[in-house]
């Protein structure tokens, strides 16, 4: 496995595997799921990977759980869940408006971006870069990266401005769903490239957020890298508890 290399965890295939049988009523409303003991053996997993999944079906409203009875379904939720404001940003867009883009088009997979979208390094991807700016200057940037046959029939490989939700975009285009995201967060300096874009200096450190969405068949439709300079940024979030 390379240092980039990022395994779907197990609790994930769980997860998208009850959901799936929810949504295509295998467990219909109402109905209880298999036991924990059984959800562990179907899967090969441990126990606590069954009670991972089952917590976070049920913290997204999926399930509801009866002390001493079981887990019962409920269905597909009304809402989705909470995001932080930064990843909405970084999916949610308007091109249009104190923004700026910096390249479409097609580039090589790097290491971290095909560990991500599960695809060989090297493979070919369509990126749309783009940086926000305000009256003081570059403000952030996000690299978007779309493997080849999600990105065909999209406007995303057009270099024109685009508004709205970039995974709203795919779905009627292509219909493909995002289903679930996976993110991951680092601090780290800054590359020469993104210095030079966002106007910071080379030992600048910055808040890089890679946010992955997948399909609930666990194939990915897209991973975008929003790099933040630590000097112009503090993240503040705030969301209701279970």
């Amino acid at each position: 496995m390379s240092a980039y290399e990022v395994p779907t965890p197990k609790y994930l295939r769980v997860l998208n595997t009850i959901r799936e049988r929810i949504e295509n009523d295998t467990y219909p409303p109402g109905t209880s799921l298999p036991s924990e003991n059984t959800l562990a053996k179907e899967f090969g997993v441990a126990r606590p990977t069954v009670l991972k999944a089952l917590g976070i079906l049920r913290q997204d409203g999926w399930i509801e759980s009866q002390q001493g009875k079981g887990h019962f379904v409920r269905g597909r939720p009304s809402a989705a869940g909470v995001s932080p404001q930064y990843a909405r940003e970084a999916l949610y867009l308007d091109e249009t408006v104190a923004t700026e883009i910096l390249h479409v088009g097609p580039v090589l997979a790097s290491p971290r971006i095909a560990a991500s979208l599960h695809i060989p390094e090297g493979t070919p991807v369509y990126e749309r870069r783009r940086r926000t700016v305000s009256e003081s200057g570059p403000v952030d940037m996000v690299s978007t990266f779309v493997p080849v046959d999600v990105a065909v029939g999209t406007d995303i490989i057009k270099p024109i401005p685009i508004t709205g939700n970039l995974l709203d975009h795919i779905a009627q285009a292509r219909g493909i769903r995002g289903d679930y995201v996976i993110e991951r967060l680092t601090a780290r300096r800054i590359t020469a490239d993104e210095a030079a874009a966002l106007d910071v200096p080379d030992d600048e450190p910055v808040i890089s957020t890679v946010i992955t969405v997948y399909q609930s068949s666990g194939e990915a439709v897209l991973a975008s890298v929003l790099v933040m300079p630590g000097s112009r940024h503090e993240i503040d979030d705030a969301y209701p508890l279970p």
